[in-house]
């Protein structure tokens, strides 16, 4: 059946009606098969409860090099969405700066990590789940070096 004689057999406002429904439908599948590509990412956070790790998996729009990579970073301190899951570090932290250098990751965060509120991780526990989560999203990194207000922390 082509076009012409399916446009011919379209006589009342019923069939007009369901015709601009189909167009419609055709429209947004487009629509959203064109849209932006989403890469799909881990996130552990500490349990409440029992202390271990709880995954989250969340979609991220694509991004090429260092981008990505950031990206993660600030998803990560926004904290898990799930309520029995402490987030990393205390609420308010963010990226100074974080870039790459060969197999180095360094990252620079705001001095609201170190003041310990909400129910977030303990500093150091969260210290080495930031750097597990990195490192299992970017196996590339060999060394994750932390710095707080511009100051540096042990590095691994």
């Amino acid at each position: 059946m082509n076009l012409k004689t399916l446009i011919q057999k379209i006589k009342g406002p019923k069939e007009i009606l369901a015709a601009a429904l189909a167009a419609i439908f055709v429209f947004s599948l487009a629509a959203y098969l064109a849209k932006t590509p989403k890469i799909r990412y881990s996130f552990r956070f500490q349990s409440v409860d029992s202390g271990r790790d709880n995954i989250e998996w969340r979609l991220l729009p694509y991004r090429k090099g260092s981008q990505k990579v950031v990206l993660y970073v600030e998803e990560l301190l926004l904290g898990p969405k799930t309520e029995r899951s402490r987030p990393v570090f205390s609420p308010g932290t963010r990226v100074d700066f974080c870039f790459e250098r060969g197999k180095v990751l360094y990252v620079g965060l705001t001095p609201a990590l170190l003041e310990k509120s909400g129910n977030a991780s303990e500093i150091m526990d969260g210290i080495q789940l930031f750097k597990k989560n990195v490192r299992s999203a970017f196996p590339k990194f060999k060394q994750i070096e932390i710095y707080i207000d511009k100051k540096g922390l042990i590095g691994d």
